[in-house]
């Protein structure tokens, strides 16, 4: 991400410049099964409207699937004029191509039920690989195991950062954290939102991570490997907060860059924690926040730390309030990554709604102005769109003074721009032309991100069928027919701009990592080989010159781990084999068809009264409760009802406002998946209960608002009773 002298030519370092790929473009990794599933055909083949496209096995060639392409359209940014095939009904596991006349047949690719667990345990672990202060151990680093590099200890502290308590010189201790990027630096700007898509990616998609092992020193420590190495980082982000005044140092770092030489051989200049800056203090607010919520629950493994976060987050909030608009520039002796921003108003947006999600306080809802903050897909530079995906995510639990319904709003008003950019794409993709700037990867995939909370806000299919677009593009189905990540996919980038994979003794780099991307700026054409082009989507190359388009960066990789939880989690998986229908797949049809149009006061009394007749019918003994957005509406103990039932009530329906999914649903999931439903990872069971008889309340358009909970039957019959109440009052016909 920053710019380096180099003067190499491309053959002389071993590279290849970036040609276009006349064959059929697809995703060279795979697919679920029941995943959208889209190819790109390129110019050159009949251009008639009966023209076909075929998928083969790839051994043996065997036709499994045929069908026609799309009508020819152009796609200005690679100056293309493409068909699409989409061959999403093709869900029978194996290995295919596809094949088109006229164009050589695709890379080869899978369809397969865990498609992308060793992309997204590559790429967290790509984030272990760069960590500052420890030695990569052969154990878990393999062929890429180092000495440590840059221990940071003793840190001195820059005349732009000094203060009366710590005057320019002092040394401090800052050790820890990820290295940046290509270079041996740390930024609380990028080192922020990286953070937090990890950590965002745990809240959201627990289950996948709780079974995710990335082989780091921390696996099997009782805490997701995720959350580990997020805390490799938090550690070093708390270590930059000035304890004299709460505020937080911009960066630390040399004077200059480094030379491309591994970390333990770049240790001789002097490290510096330069100056405070609001958008650092912001930033720093947020992370923390977020993160003192996801460490609760692991106080065994980090005992204190997640109030002592939130307290250091309330601080830096504190301090950006009284310095609100120091802007961080680079002092006139410093001249690696400066990463400033002419205006902090996104990340105080986003510092309010962590911490109004984090504390409650209604004072900093008020601060966040939502009324005034539009909704856009994240940068380091603008995380406004953090703000919404949190506030969405935790929105069944906020105090009524939030507009849940703005938030519902927000939210899909993106994913639904984002998605018609997606449909009108030549390539599909959601991004224009425009938006092909430095690390396009990077806004690739959180344009996925944010379709994804479109997705997982109201279900609609087209928001994730645009989100696995957004991967399948990064994994090859771009104009260079080649996955822009290390080690993965067909023809992967062997020289990216990354000190440590070009100064090992390695021939492939360190895996998993997503380089920038195409971008037609071409910063470093004056170090680099000619571009292939300069069209925004052409203009890249591997080569380790090529920091505008083929370095590596922690805010572009954390968006890969968190797509890949994504999809894997939320893309259907019916049984690919035979399509029967299982327990888990007839719950979750129950959940998409039991949702409201909208959910009054009324509507809670008559469900509730509804559900005690029936279990009176019965002969049953029951409680019930009703909650929407926090406030009970309903609530009735029949005569003779234990008071644990309260408990059980409370359990249940936090486990629904937790996962989003019904409390038999993740019963029958932890069944299915071979867990003790009674212990589940990370869930107290204190808090918890994965039994039947809490249902989510959702209404359409906004998500879930609340919970209806019975307590009193096995948890199956609980379940049920909810269920044939919800199905006659929405008068649902046919079988549920």
């Amino acid at each position: 991400m920053r710019r380096l002298s180099l003067s190499l030519l491309c053959l002389a370092a071993g590279a290849a410049c970036a040609q276009t790929d006349p064959s059929v473009k697809v995703n060279g990794i795979g697919f679920l099964p029941d995943a959208h599933k889209l190819a790109v055909v390129p110019a050159g083949v009949p251009t008639s409207a009966g023209a076909r496209f075929e998928v083969v096995e790839d051994a043996g060639g065997k036709p499994v699937l045929a069908g026609a392409l799309a009508a020819p359209q152009r796609w200005d940014p690679s100056g293309e004029t493409v068909r699409i095939a989409d061959f999403s009904a093709l869900r029978k596991p194996g290995r295919y191509r596809i094949k088109a006349e006229g164009a050589p047949p695709s890379a080869p690719f899978t369809v397969g039920a865990d498609s992308y667990r060793a992309l997204g345990t590559a790429a967290l672990k790509a984030f272990y690989f760069n960590r500052t202060a420890l030695a990569l151990a052969p154990k878990h680093a393999g062929a890429w195991a180092r000495p440590a590099g840059h221990p940071d200890e003793r840190v001195l502290v820059h005349a732009s950062a000094a203060s009366s308590a710590r005057p320019a010189g002092t040394v401090i201790a800052s050790s820890k954290g990820w290295y940046d990027a290509g270079d041996y630096n740390k930024y609380i700007p990028s080192s922020a939102i990286s953070t937090y898509t990890l950590l965002a990616a745990y809240e959201h998609f627990p289950r996948w991570f709780d079974a995710l092992e990335a082989n780091i020193p921390e696996s099997g420590n009782g805490v997701p490997d995720v959350v580990d190495e997020a805390m490799w980082n938090l550690e070093w982000m708390l270590s930059m907060q000035d304890p004299a005044d709460g505020g937080v140092y911009h960066k630390l770092t040399n004077l200059t860059f480094d030379a491309m030489v591994m970390p333990h051989q770049a240790m001789k200049a002097p490290r510096y924690v330069v100056a405070k800056s609001t958008s650092a203090a912001l930033n720093f607010a947020a992370t923390m926040a977020v993160a003192s919520r996801v460490l609760a629950p692991y106080q065994k493994q980090y005992p204190g730390m997640a109030a002592r976060m939130l307290a250091a987050a309330e601080r830096a909030w504190e301090w950006a309030a009284a310095h609100p608009a120091l802007l961080f520039k680079n002092p006139p002796d410093v001249v690696t990554g400066e990463y400033g921003d002419a205006r902090v108003d996104d990340e105080r947006a986003w510092a309010a709604a962590e911490l109004y999600i984090s504390t409650g306080k209604d004072g900093y809802y008020t601060a966040l102005q939502p009324e005034t903050v539009s909704n856009t897909y994240p940068a380091w530079d603008d995380v406004r769109g953090l703000a919404w995906v949190s506030l969405a995510h935790h929105r069944a639990r906020l105090t009524p003074l939030a507009d849940r319904g703005l938030i519902a709003a927000r939210v899909d008003g993106l994913a639904a721009r984002l998605a018609q950019e997606w449909k009108s794409s030549g390539y599909r993709v959601p991004m224009r032309g425009a938006d092909f700037v430095w690390g396009s990867n990077a806004v690739m995939l959180n344009q996925a991100l944010m379709l994804v909370q479109g997705h997982r806000l109201n279900g609609k299919p087209e928001y994730l069928a645009a989100a696995q677009s957004a991967l399948d593009y990064v994994l090859g189905r771009n104009a260079f027919g080649r996955s822009f990540v290390t080690g993965f996919g067909v023809h992967p980038p062997l020289h990216p701009h990354h000190r440590p994979s070009q100064g090992d003794t390695v021939a492939a780099p360190v895996p998993g990592w997503v380089v920038g991307g195409p971008q037609p700026f071409q910063q470093d054409k004056a170090e680099c080989p000619p571009y292939p082009s300069a069209l925004p989507a052409l203009s890249w190359l591997d080569h380790v010159c090529s920091y505008a388009s083929n370095e590596v960066a922690i805010n572009w990789n954390a968006p890969l781990v968190y797509l890949t939880a994504a999809l894997s989690e939320l893309t259907p998986q019916a049984n690919a084999m035979t399509h029967t229908t299982t327990p888990l797949d007839a719950v979750r049809r129950q959940e998409q068809l039991l949702q409201f149009d909208s959910f009054s006061n009324k509507a809670a009394l008559d469900i509730g009264l509804e559900l005690v007749e029936r279990a009176r019918a019965r002969k049953a003994v029951v409680s019930v409760e009703i909650a929407r957005n926090g406030q009970t509406l309903f609530a009735h103990g029949m005569d003779g009802a234990p008071p644990d039932h309260a408990h059980w009530i409370r359990r249940k329906s936090n486990l629904v406002n937790r996962t989003g999914h019904s409390s038999y649903y993740t019963h029958l999931e932890v069944v299915q998946n071979g867990g003790d439903y009674e212990a589940i990872p990370t869930f107290d069971a204190r808090e918890y209960a994965a039994h039947g008889g809490a249902f989510p309340v959702v209404v359409k358009g906004t998500g879930q608002v609340g919970t209806i909970t019975v307590s009193g039957l096995p948890g199956p019959e609980d379940h049920a009773l909810v269920v044939g109440v919800l199905k006659d009052y929405l008068a649902i016909k046919g079988e549920l």
